[in-house]
């Protein structure tokens, strides 16, 4: 059974010369390139594409979509509440948002509250859990992993994605509290510990977040989370972690706005980019 849905196959196929007369009528006279975009990078977006030549499907990644509960408020109690009805009403996973982190905008929780925000939440049932961290809430994924041991779990059954950041919060927070050079073992040593204990994936986060909250462009956003990526990934390399599996550890975000084309469009591109990085 093919999987195709033909909605549209009792209609005549319409063509570009089509859209372009009912488009003129509607400009009454004015320039048809009126119609035309650009980013903020200068990219020419054109208010109509035809198929790509050749193009065949973007496979997607193995998995399902996931639709993630934010979870930040202070109140321990508040927060498992709103964790609990959260997943019962059809989520299937949870942003744990720490507090002063890009993401927390006022709220957050702190690493003593894991336990009590999670009280109740099957963490080995299918759901994913992520980490929004600052500075101050580095250790909200350490408190979990605490968690699951005492709960007796197996970590390959998990999916969480830790989302460590150090270029992050140092850009959020106005600078390195150690040199680079001195900062970078730090974070590898970090990650390749968890690695050890069975956390193997996503532990590291690059994110985009921060150059679009601050007026920067897609390309910018762009640039940032590969640079970033790239750095982690020396990091990890020359802590003795194969390239194989450093790949593995590292996640990205990017900002999603009201242009929702182009958001698609820098989720495509970022892709790609990453895609190049791992070729070489």
């Amino acid at each position: 059974m093919s999987d195709e849905l033909p909605f549209a196959a009792e209609f005549p196929a319409a063509t570009r010369e089509q859209w372009v007369a009912l488009a003129s009528r509607v400009l009454k006279g004015r320039p048809f390139e009126t119609l035309t975009a650009r980013t903020a990078d200068g990219l020419t977006v054109q208010p109509l594409y035809a198929r790509a030549r050749n193009s065949v499907r973007i496979a997607a990644r193995a998995g399902r979509w996931q639709v993630m509960a934010r979870i930040d408020h202070p109140d321990p109690a508040a927060a498992n509440k709103q964790a609990l009805e959260d997943l019962e009403g059809g989520a299937n996973g949870l942003v744990l948002v720490g507090a002063g982190s890009v993401g927390a905008q006022g709220h957050g929780l702190m690493p003593d509250t894991i336990a009590r925000v999670l009280d109740g939440v099957l963490l080995d049932a299918g759901i994913a859990v992520e980490f929004d961290l600052s500075p101050q809430t580095k250790d909200l994924p350490l408190a979990l992993v605490a968690l699951v041991k005492e709960r007796g779990i197996a970590p390959s059954s998990l999916d969480v994605r830790f989302g460590f950041d150090p270029v992050g919060a140092s850009v959020h927070n106005g600078g390195f509290p150690l040199p680079w050079a001195q900062f970078a073992p730090l974070a590898a040593k970090l990650a390749a510990d968890l690695a050890t204990q069975g956390f193997k994936r996503a532990l590291m986060v690059a994110d985009g977040r921060l150059v679009h909250g601050a007026g920067g462009t897609e390309a910018q956003e762009l640039a940032y989370v590969i640079a970033v990526a790239v750095a982690y990934l020396r990091a990890l390399e020359a802590h003795g972690v194969a390239l194989d599996d450093a790949r593995r550890m590292i996640f990205f975000r990017l900002a999603a706005d009201a242009d929702q084309f182009l958001t698609i469009a820098k989720s495509r591109a970022l892709r790609a980019l990453w895609a190049r990085v791992e070729e070489s």
